[in-house]
């Protein structure tokens, strides 16, 4: 997904160069479509990836939480699954170790929430609260 995304930014940055001046909006440049089905599960984990990777870029912070609650306020229930969740987290780290942004890693909001660790064996063991997911 993140060869995807880098691929959808130098599309949209040929377009916007073939447009010259034609191009009157937002100062960084036209936004990127993307949707999925229902526009939020598939479609708010690009979109979520793509921003913290900005701001990755531009800070040398991430703060996927913050990101998703920014999104979710645009667009509602944005991030459906926890797998969607933890695969913008275990994508922006490979990104941060690839692109040697990976200096300090400072973990917050992972408390005890009651999320169960798989142990290999078989288990119907799902998230506790699925209202605490939903809040994120």
């Amino acid at each position: 997904m993140l060869e995807f995304l880098s691929h959808a930014r130098e599309a949209q940055a040929r377009l916007t160069a073939a447009r010259g001046d034609a191009w009157k909006g937002h100062p960084l440049g036209p936004p990127i479509l993307v949707h999925c089905s229902a526009g939020i599960g598939r479609t708010g984990t690009f979109i979520t990836l793509d921003a913290c990777i900005r701001r990755l870029e531009e800070t040398g912070t991430i703060n996927i939480e913050g990101t998703v609650e920014k999104i979710r306020s645009q667009r509602a229930h944005s991030i459906q699954m926890p797998d969607q969740y933890i695969f913008c987290y275990l994508a922006l780290l490979d990104y941060a170790v690839s692109k040697n942004k990976l200096q300090e890693i400072v973990l917050t909001g992972f408390e005890d929430d009651g999320l169960e660790i798989e142990d290999g064996s078989d288990s119907d063991e799902e998230i506790d609260s699925q209202s605490d997911y939903d809040n994120v």
